[in-house]
């Protein structure tokens, strides 16, 4: 558990646990009413729980990370980081980041990726690569002073694969960062 928010914390971060299950599923019902970028399937409630619960408990299992932000006891953003396997090679993971747009520009984003990175390193994992919306600027250079690059080509919107809109691939090493660390 860490409180953020600068000098007046008013935020608690901390691992999700399977009690959040209605709670993340009404972040995810007001996100996607407000961002834009955001892309929740919310039309059917019912699925919607049954898939976050499947997602926490994968997080139980430490099969991957969920982190929320919360406050006075609502959730108000979260991040969901789990390894993928890209052209065969293990050690990359990804993640989705959403906070209620009222709370962005708090620094609560970059407290969510830190544990995002935190859970990939003690994985063993090398890279963290992500989506980000061409036309969501704000994001874009929310993740370049992260310390995020363009790691792609721009994926282009497919309705077989359920992408819409054209999306950045971005990402970073994070092994180096703790080589950088070593030598400091």
């Amino acid at each position: 558990m860490a409180q953020v928010g600068g000098k007046q914390s008013w935020s608690e971060l901390r691992p999700a646990n399977l009690d959040d299950a209605k709670a993340l599923v009404r972040l995810k019902i007001a996100l996607a009413r407000e961002a834009e970028h955001m892309i929740f399937d919310v039309r059917d409630r019912g699925e919607l729980l049954r898939r976050t619960t499947a997602e926490l408990n994968a997080a139980v299992a430490g099969e991957r990370g969920i982190f929320v932000l919360q406050r006075i006891g609502d959730l108000v953003g979260y991040i969901d980081v789990r390894s993928v396997c890209i052209e065969g090679a293990a050690e990359f993971a990804s993640f989705n980041l959403a906070i209620r747009t009222r709370w962005q520009g708090r620094g609560l984003g970059a407290s969510l990726v830190k544990s995002a990175e935190e859970w990939v390193r003690r994985r063993g994992l090398l890279f963290l690569i992500f989506h980000v919306a061409v036309r969501n600027d704000r994001a874009f250079a929310f993740y370049e002073r992260l310390g995020y690059t363009v790691c792609g080509d721009v994926v282009a919107a497919n309705k077989e694969s359920g992408v819409i809109g054209d999306y950045y691939a971005m990402g970073r090493m994070l092994d180096a960062d703790a080589e950088e660390d070593a030598l400091a």
